[in-house]
């Protein structure tokens, strides 16, 4: 064999040994994580939408078998129903963790479908990442939810934090409906156990009576009182009551 081979050879050895650049990309390349993982990871984004005991799916992290240094997975679908029998379809484009120092699975082109008593409901959000230590979900970017009755939601830069079940949006958040009502406000947070919004930046909106502005707002889910605080300002049409 001649010299050139042997270099060759001795070449391959190195590129190929346990702990070379070859074997850490091999391992980073494995592909273990079951795709129902995933999907439920997915369903978090959904989650906040809706009431809070409606889904019954819970995510153990410690349940988890992970990768020693990637995971991923693509093209993940689930269909289910929920408590109340309505069909349900939530989407994952790719979920990928970098490594097993980075306990963060980032997620991409997620998407979910319900059918509510008014009709269907989907939702659509570009880019997430679910934080395994901290257990929050956080979508960068905008997130939107749209309803067949008329009713559709933007929001920009979301996170909801499991353990409180608390959403917050440091972005502005849009409220459409039928009948003339939209609202818009700045640094919103949503408390799911208690059922109530705030946000503590400026807010503005119209009703069919008219349109409203103030520095700050909160609102009660089941009383559906909306309080305005802070240079609150009403302004009702002159036609609204003929």
């Amino acid at each position: 064999m001649s010299d050139l081979a042997d270099r060759q050879k001795t070449q391959r050895q190195h590129w190929a040994a346990p702990g070379s650049r070859h074997d850490r990309l091999i391992r980073a390349l494995r592909v273990i994580l079951p795709s129902i993982i995933g999907i439920l990871l997915a369903l978090l984004t959904f989650s906040p939408f809706t009431n809070s005991n409606e889904l019954s799916f819970v995510l153990d992290k410690d349940r988890v078998n992970m990768a020693a240094e990637r995971m991923r997975i693509s093209e993940a679908l689930y269909r289910g129903e929920d408590s109340k029998g309505r069909p349900f379809s939530l989407r994952a484009g790719s979920a990928v963790q970098k490594s097993s120092a980075e306990p963060v699975i980032r997620m991409s082109d997620l998407s979910a479908r319900i059918l509510l008593d008014d009709g269907p409901a989907a939702l659509v959000a570009g880019q997430g990442a679910y934080d395994l230590d901290a257990e929050t979900m956080r979508v960068n970017g905008p997130l939107s939810v749209k309803s067949s009755d008329g009713y559709s939601l933007l929001a920009n830069n979301v996170l909801l934090t499991l353990k409180t079940q608390i959403l917050r949006s440091n972005g502005t958040v849009s409220f459409t409906g039928k009948d003339g009502y939209a609202l818009t406000a700045n640094n919103v947070q949503v408390n799911l156990p208690e059922r109530n919004m705030q946000s503590f930046g400026p807010v503005r909106g119209s009703t069919k009576v008219g349109t409203f502005s103030a520095n700050s707002m909160s609102a009660d889910m089941d009383s559906r009182i909306v309080t305005l605080s802070g240079n609150a300002k009403l302004r009702i049409e002159g036609n609204a009551f003929r």
